[in-house]
């Protein structure tokens, strides 16, 4: 998955991110604060929220309030809007999504770690 984050919005209260998704989210995650609307541009792919999946195509607005799990699949481009905006310790990650991670184990799971990391390191690092 790769993404660009618009910057610098005037409200910055507000995040918006253009997603690139090629197989989803590798992890389940509960945002603490953060309600997330999630506009489906092209593609194809399911949201998976509170152990209910939607399958979702161009046009299709997903909304996940703070305090659910959620997480995605599929191939599709995302319009992101998150509020109030990202922070450090927000997210709680709760399991592996099986439609995009086979069971690795312990090398897996580090892997799977170690790119969640640089992505954000590459975040605030760009320019």
């Amino acid at each position: 998955m790769a993404g660009y984050e618009f910057q610098p919005l005037k409200d910055e209260d507000f995040a918006v991110h253009l997603l690139d998704v090629q197989k989803g989210h590798d992890t389940f995650m509960i945002s603490k604060a953060l309600t997330r609307l999630y506009y489906v541009i092209e593609g194809a792919g399911a949201f998976t929220i509170d152990n209910q999946k939607y399958d979702v195509v161009p046009g299709l607005i997903v909304e996940v309030p703070p305090g659910v799990e959620y997480s995605y699949s599929g191939s599709m481009k995302i319009l992101l809007v998150s509020h109030p905006r990202w922070f450090e310790g927000n997210e709680r990650m709760t399991r592996n999504n099986p439609d995009v991670v086979s069971d690795g184990g312990v090398v897996g799971n580090i892997g799977n770690r170690l790119r969640r990391y640089l992505r954000r390191i590459r975040k605030l690092v760009a320019p």
